[in-house]
């Protein structure tokens, strides 16, 4: 009699293991299958979007995830015509996009660079400034104090690379004296 239970429990355990295998075989074929569906309508909503033509100026709804440089590469190719929708819209900041909210895309030319020079697309008023040094203000940047400067905001590279001191040019402190180039 323990013999025959025995079996049976084995017998039990075998198609216990079964069920579990075949459970998991499915699991992972439907996460493959959703990975892949959703890979696809990813690229093809990529592709689609690649392939009309986009008519500016246009309004753009944010998405979760969305930043001013990612729909610039949208709409032209060039994450640095994120200033251009900046000033085309009204923002407290523009690091803070919230879902829902419509911006205007402005009908602007697309601004290439190329190792730090800017090519094409950006108006650069090269003035030079009468300064050669200037004292950080509150609420400044490198972006403002670049554009106070000499125009463009596009110099603020310029801007760090003269100053040593500037380890994170997101980081700069009111009262610190900069060297302009």
């Amino acid at each position: 009699m323990a013999k025959q239970s025995k079996k049976k429990l084995q017998r039990s355990n075998s198609i216990l293991s079964l069920l579990i295998g075949a459970t998991l075989v499915i699991v992972i074929a439907v996460l493959a299958y959703s990975l892949f569906t959703t890979t696809k309508q990813q690229n093809a909503k990529t592709t689609s979007q690649e392939q009309e033509k986009i008519t500016l100026p246009t309004s753009y709804t944010v998405t979760e995830g969305d930043t001013l440089w990612d729909i610039a590469v949208v709409y032209f190719n060039s994450g640095y015509n994120w200033v251009d929708i900046a000033k085309a819209n009204t923002f407290e900041s523009p690091d803070m996009l919230a879902i829902g909210q419509v911006l205007t895309i402005p009908n602007t030319q697309p601004i290439r660079v190329e190792r730090g020079q800017i090519l094409d697309g950006a108006t650069t008023d090269t003035r030079t400034t009468k300064h050669t040094e200037v004292t950080v203000q509150p609420g400044d940047s490198l972006w403002l104090i670049s554009e106070r400067s000499y125009g463009t905001g596009y110099k603020w590279v310029d801007i760090a690379k003269a100053n040593a001191i500037i380890t994170d040019p997101d980081l700069i402190y009111p009262g610190t004296i900069l060297r302009l180039p």
